[in-house]
């Protein structure tokens, strides 16, 4: 056991934790031990041998923990322990063990356990694992009662970015969803897939049709739906389409909540756009600078702290004036700062994050195949 925020005994917390073992889903025994030191080893008089352990029963103590237990151990407590929290922090190492038992494990408490969110840290745990079989697991996370669930579930299948993750994804974009976040996360994460670079990429025309339909046809509280849609564009980094119709929405008459929402992306969007449209977003975030409603001027500051050029800059300090209000003067300082420190990135940082993906993803089909040959062998 390991203090790691610790450099030496001197700086370790001095606490004592209840530690229970567990079989056949029930807490057999529980022992308190004192920990005080940076690394410490326990041994404990046990009847049999446990099938899980949880550390600091009860969950009294504020901490971060990371299990480094073997898979049967991390699958028993996932499976078994009464504890939630416990069970959470097993659902995290089992993602980041990876393996087809794993898999397994994530699988029966995305679709069984009786807590959301256990459910939810399986979800997320499945999206670590690059294998075809945690795709196939993580499916069932969008027939979820819980919305908070499907949403999560949405981000995760976004990470495998191959046709069939996007199809599933595009599907509840399209037809809905009965939470109006689930249904915002969907639009939102179709621009993850155009802009992936990938050869399974979507054709950038059909998500773009997806996107204007939304934005034309689809009403909600706050704009939530719109605001997803606008949200994928901003994804779209690459793409002139989607940054004229990105700029359709920055304009005075449409609904306040969406219209600052699309000024504030036109600062993601600039990071991948040629030289002429980075003009075009500099000179509308100008006339939305000179606008006297606060939350323009803030929307205006925040897109610029997003840019990567040093023109950014000049605009920014037009809000740093002494007739200036407080509040933008000092989240104009700040931004100006983050600009400076940023700019010089460039078309090659973007070049070789797409040769990463397509890495990850090429790597993802191997270890499906290693994966289900060994399950053969097994088996045989």
């Amino acid at each position: 056991m390991t203090q790691t925020q610790a450099e030496s005994d001197a700086d370790c917390f001095d606490l004592k934790l209840p530690i229970a073992f567990g079989r056949n889903q029930e807490i057999v025994q529980t022992l308190t031990v004192r920990i005080h030191e940076k690394e410490q080893s326990f041994y404990f008089p046990l009847a049999e041998k446990p099938e899980f352990v949880s550390f600091d029963r009860g969950n009294y103590t504020l901490k971060s923990v990371a299990l480094e237990y073997p898979v049967p151990e991390l699958k028993a407590q996932l499976l078994g322990d009464p504890e939630a929290v416990s069970r959470v922090h097993a659902a995290r190492a089992l993602g980041k063990k990876g393996g087809l038992e794993a898999v397994k494990a994530l699988q029966e408490a995305l679709e069984n356990d009786k807590f959301w969110g256990v459910r939810l840290e399986a979800a997320q745990a499945l999206s670590q694992v690059k294998l075809d079989q945690a795709f196939d697991a993580l499916l069932l996370g969008l027939k979820d009662p819980e919305a908070r669930v499907r949403r999560v579930t949405i981000e995760s299948l976004t990470s495998f970015k191959t046709k069939a993750s996007y199809e599933a994804v595009r599907s509840i974009a399209q037809s809905g969803d009965a939470s109006y976040l689930v249904e915002a996360a969907a639009l939102r994460n179709l621009g993850t897939f155009a802009a992936s670079g990938l050869p399974e990429a979507p054709a950038e025309s059909e998500v773009l049709s997806i996107l204007s339909e939304a934005l034309a046809q689809r009403s909600s509280w706050n704009e939530v739906l719109r605001i997803g849609a606008i949200g994928a564009l901003s994804r779209m980094k690459t793409s002139r389409a989607a940054l004229d119709l990105l700029m359709q929405y920055t304009e005075i008459g449409v609904a306040q909540p969406l219209r600052l929402a699309a000024v504030r992306s036109l600062g993601s969007i600039s990071t991948g756009q040629e030289k002429p449209n980075l003009e075009r977003i500099l000179n509308r975030l100008k006339e939305l600078s000179r606008e006297r409603f606060f939350l323009s001027q803030v929307s205006a500051i925040v897109a610029l702290e997003s840019m990567e050029t040093p023109k950014a800059i000049a605009l920014l300090q037009g809000f740093t004036g002494d007739g200036a209000d407080g509040r933008t003067r000092r989240m104009a300082e700040e931004a100006i700062a983050i600009v400076q420190s940023r700019s010089g990135s460039t078309v090659a940082v973007n070049q070789l994050r797409q040769e990463f993906d397509q890495m990850k993803e090429e790597n993802r089909l191997l270890r499906s195949r290693l994966e289900a040959l060994e399950a053969k062998v097994k088996t045989v």
